[in-house]
């Protein structure tokens, strides 16, 4: 049989495995190692404005997206979106504004964030450099 990509998921999360941790179990031959350099963090989704690299994007049977997250002066990611995951995170370097809901709060290095995605929640860098965010999304989403 041919299972779409939404029954193939199910069936891998009563398993307790993820379509990325399948397959990458399948394509790696090589011993696994649970730390990984700079040049080995992955890139996701880079736009001209943001850079979204995930940490052990190999790793077997993940179960957390962890991103370093870059974002040019001026960047945003746009409207509004949603996902049915939870989020964390906290900002390295910069001035970035989030948008949970109806609430909307400026973030500087130090300060963190965790909220429930399914919320429609934005990122904007305020700052005249660029901003970084080491964050954490489970399930994972990629």
């Amino acid at each position: 049989m041919s299972p779409s990509i939404d029954t193939l998921g199910a069936v891998l999360d009563a398993l307790g495995t993820t379509l990325p941790g399948f397959f990458s179990d399948l394509q790696s031959s090589l011993p696994y190692s649970p730390f990984y350099s700079s040049e080995n963090l992955v890139e996701i989704g880079k736009v001209e404005t943001i850079s979204y690299r995930v940490i052990g994007l190999d790793h077997p049977n993940r179960q957390l997206l962890m991103l370093h997250e870059r974002y040019a002066p001026g960047a945003d990611t746009g409207e509004e979106f949603t996902h049915a995951a939870q989020e964390a995170g906290m900002v390295l370097s910069g001035v970035v504004e989030i948008t949970v809901g109806n609430q909307k709060k400026v973030l500087k290095p130090g300060d963190g964030y965790y909220f429930d995605s399914r919320l429609p929640h934005r990122f904007r860098n305020l700052h005249d450099g660029q901003s970084e965010i080491l964050s954490a999304i489970t399930p994972p989403t990629y």
